[in-house]
C-alpha cells in the first residue's frame, strides 16, 4: 500500500529505533501517521484488529496481522505453520472502491428466500485448495474430507465420519484402513472413489506450487514424490473403489485429526486431470462433492448453490449463498442496512464493536466463539541476554498481559499460560494460573544477572503493522523498560522480517498461531519438534533430549499417556525453560441479522464457516 513510508520506514536491514518516549505519545503519533497514510493512499481504514483469515496451514497458521507474526496450519502460513499468501487480492484499490459502491447499492434489494449473504475483504483468487491457504470459506463448502470436526451443543468438539464411513489402525500404529461411503458424489454425479483420495494426497505433494504438503509429508514415500523421483505415493494402496490404506513413515497419533482439515479436501482425479493448470480458476474448472457448488466467481462475489447430488442428512435452510467482497470500511454499514445476514466482527472497527454491537440492542444477536489460537512473545535463546533463564523468566513476569487483553481486545479473549489454547485436545488446566504479572519479582531476577545491564533487547516489528499490533509491541517495551531491561523496537519490511525469523535471527517478536487440526501436536511439534523448527521460529531451543521427547510423543498410542506427556512437556518448556511468554487467546465475534435464526461458528474460531451450520428463519 502506498504511503507506508510515513508509518514506519522499510528497510532490508534492521534499524533500531525507539518509537516514542511514552506510550501516550506513541498512540498519538500512530493515529496521525495512519491518517496521513490513508489520505495519500486513497484507502479507507479497515478498522482495528482486522486480520487476514484463516491461519497458517500445516498444523498451525500464521496470522497476517501487522506487526505480529502469526501462524496456523489450516488457513494462513503453515500455523498450524506456514506463511500467509503474499499475493492476495485480484483487483486494484480504485477498482474495489467502485465495485463496493455499486455493490452496496445493489444490496438494498430484498433477498430471495433461502439466500445467505456474508462479507469478506478479499477476492477469492483460486478454488484449488492445494494452492490457497488464506481462506477456507470455499473449500469448507464445496469439498468433503474423510472426517469432520463437529461442535456439540455444550461447545465441545468431536471427530465424526464424512467420506470415510469407518477406519481401523494397525497394531504398529502405521497403517490406516479406510472404508468409504458409497453415497458420495461429485457435482457431475460421478462417485467419489478411493482412487480420488490417493490422487489428492499425491497431488498435494507433487504440485510444484502446493501449499499443503505438510498434511501429506508423514505418508510413507512422500519425500520421493516431492523430489519427483516417482509419481506414485508408496504409502497409499487402493484396494477397490471403496477401500484403501494409508501407511505412514512413522507412527503419528494425531494424523487422523489432520484428515479433518480443509487442506485435506478430496478432489476428483478425472476432473482435475482434465482441467489441468486451469483447475480452480472458475466454476467451469472446479469440482467438489460438498453440500454446495460454486456457480459464479468474480472479483466482488462468489455464488454458491446446493449440490443436487449431495446427501443431506438433515433439513438445510441455506439454499444459496453469496460471499460478497467488501471494503471493511463499509461492511458494518451494509450489514445494518440489511445487505448482509451475518457480520464478521473481524471487519468491524473496535469502537463500533464496543459501542454498537455490545450494546443492549444487539447483545442477543452477538455470537462468540473462542478461537483455538495463541498469541505469544517469542524469546530467542541464542541471543544475549536471553540465554540466561532468569532473564527469560523475568520477561514473563514483567509483561502485563491482562492490560493488553483489556485495552487492545476489549477483553474479548482469555489469558493462556502455556502452549495449548483452550478448546484444543490436550489443554491442561493444571498448567494454567501459574504466570502472574509481577514486575517486582522480575526486577529481583534481573538483579541476579549483572551483565544484563550491558545488553539490549530488540523487539522485531512489521513495518506495515496495524495500530493494535504496533501498540502491543510498545506496551511490551514499556513493561520491560520498567523492570530495568533496555528494550527497543526494530522495524523490518515484511519480507526481511520473515527471512530473518526463518534464519533464527530475530531476538524477540510477537507471533500468533491458530489450530488447523485438533491435536496438541499442531502446536508443540510445529514450534519445538526439531532443531530445524526451533530455528525457523527464532527460538533456537536446542535441548535434544526434549526435542526427541516431543517427536516421540507423536507415536504414543495410549491417549492418556500421550496427553500427560504433552502436558509435562508444556510445563517444562514454558514454566521451567521459559521458551516464550504466552500472552492470550482471542475470541471471534459474529453478529446475526434478522433473517438468521442460529449459527454455529467453525470449531477453531475462523472466519470461514460452513453454510450448513447456519439456520435461516
Amino acid at each position: 500500500m502506498s504511503g507506508n513510508w510515513l508509518l514506519l520506514p522499510v528497510y532490508k536491514t534492521c534499524k533500531a529505533i525507539k518509537i516514542c518516549n511514552t506510550y501516550k505519545i506513541f498512540k498519538i503519533c500512530m493515529a496521525v501517521l495512519l491518517a496521513l497514510m490513508l489520505l495519500l493512499s486513497g484507502c479507507a481504514g479497515a478498522g482495528d484488529g482486522g486480520r487476514s483469515e484463516d491461519r497458517n496451514n500445516s498444523g498451525g497458521a500464521e496470522l497476517t496481522g501487522a506487526g505480529i507474526s502469526s501462524g496456523s496450519a489450516a488457513e494462513g502460513d503453515a500455523a498450524a505453520g506456514r506463511e500467509p499468501d503474499s499475493d492476495k487480492g485480484a483487483v486494484s484499490e480504485s477498482e474495489t472502491a467502485l465495485e463496493n459502491e455499486a455493490l452496496a447499492e445493489a444490496l438494498q434489494t430484498a433477498p430471495e428466500e433461502g439466500l445467505l449473504r456474508i462479507g469478506t475483504s478479499e477476492a477469492v483468487k483460486s478454488m484449488d485448495v492445494h494452492r490457497v491457504t488464506s481462506s477456507y470459506m470455499v473449500p469448507l463448502n464445496i469439498y468433503e474430507r474423510l472426517f469432520d470436526i463437529k461442535v456439540n451443543d455444550d461447545g465441545t468438539t468431536e471427530l465424526v465420519p464424512s467420506l470415510a464411513r469407518e477406519f481401523s489402525l494397525s497394531e504398529d500404529g502405521l497403517t490406516y484402513s479406510f472404508t468409504l461411503r458409497d453415497d458420495a458424489f461429485f457435482w457431475d454425479g460421478s462417485p467419489v472413489k478411493a482412487s480420488d483420495v490417493a490422487f489428492t494426497f499425491t497431488r498435494m505433494l507433487s504440485l510444484p506450487d502446493s501449499l499443503q504438503r505438510d498434511f501429506a509429508d508423514s505418508i510413507k514415500g512422500a519425500a520421493k514424490v516431492v523430489s519427483q523421483k516417482t509419481d506414485t505415493l508408496e504409502g497409499i494402496r487402493v484396494l477397490d473403489d471403496n477401500h484403501l490404506t494409508i501407511t505412514l513413515s512413522r507412527p503419528f497419533t494425531g494424523y487422523i485429526y489432520q484428515l479433518a482439515t480443509p487442506s485435506c479436501s478430496i478432489l476428483s482425479e478425472e476432473f482435475v486431470r482434465g482441467a489441468g493448470d486451469a483447475y480452480g480458476s472458475d466454476p467451469e474448472h472446479t469440482m467438489g462433492s460438498g453440500p454446495y457448488r460454486v456457480t459464479e466467481l468474480t472479483n466482488n462475489r462468489v455464488v454458491f448453490e446446493m449440490n443436487p447430488y449431495y446427501r443431506y442428512d438433515q433439513p438445510v435452510t441455506v439454499k444459496k449463498a453469496e460471499l460478497l467482497v467488501l471494503d471493511p470500511a463499509i461492511m458494518d454499514k451494509v450489514f445494518r442496512e440489511e445487505g448482509l445476514d451475518i457480520l464478521d466482527c473481524e471487519f468491524v472497527n473496535t469502537e463500533t464493536l464496543k459501542e454498537v454491537y455490545k450494546s443492549a440492542e444487539w447483545k442477543d444477536r452477538l455470537i462468540t466463539r473462542g478461537c483455538v489460537d495463541i498469541i505469544f512473545f517469542m524469546l530467542n535463546m541464542a541471543d544475549r541476554p536471553l540465554k540466561d533463564v532468569r532473564v527469560r523468566k523475568a520477561v514473563q513476569m514483567a509483561i502485563n498481559r491482562q492490560k493488553i487483553l483489556d485495552e487492545l481486545y476489549d477483553g474479548d479473549g482469555r489469558l493462556v499460560d502455556g502452549i495449548y489454547p483452550e478448546g484444543l485436545i490436550g489443554y491442561s488446566e493444571e498448567n494454567q494460573g501459574w504466570l502472574q504479572y509481577d514486575p517486582e519479582g522480575a526486577k529481583k531476577l534481573i538483579e541476579q544477572v549483572p551483565e544484563v545491564k550491558n545488553c539490549r533487547i530488540e523487539i522485531a516489528a512489521n513495518s506495515t503493522g496495524s495500530t493494535r499490533d504496533l501498540t502491543m509491541l510498545e506496551m511490551i517495551r514499556q513493561d520491560l523498560l520498567a523492570v530495568g531491561l533496555d528494550t527497543v523496537i526494530v522495524n523490518y519490511d515484511a519480507d526481511s522480517r520473515i527471512y530473518l525469523r526463518r534464519k533464527g535471527k530475530l531476538m524477540t517478536f510477537v507471533g500468533s498461531w491458530s489450530a488447523d487440526y485438533n491435536d496438541p501436536d499442531n502446536f508443540i511439534y510445529s514450534f519445538f519438534g526439531s532443531r530445524e523448527k526451533t530455528l525457523r521460529h527464532s527460538s533456537n531451543y536446542a535441548d535434544e533430549t526434549v526435542l526427541k521427547r516431543i517427536a516421540a510423543a507423536r507415536t504414543i498410542r495410549n491417549e492418556n499417556k500421550r496427553l500427560k506427556e504433552y502436558a509435562d512437556l508444556e510445563k517444562l518448556l514454558v514454566q521451567e525453560e521459559a521458551v516464550w511468554v504466552p500472552l492470550l487467546s482471542t475470541e471471534h465475534l459474529f453478529v446475526l441479522g434478522d433473517r438468521v435464526e442460529s449459527f454455529v461458528p467453525y470449531w477453531a474460531g475462523w472466519s470461514s464457516m460452513t453454510f450448513k451450520d447456519v439456520t435461516l428463519k
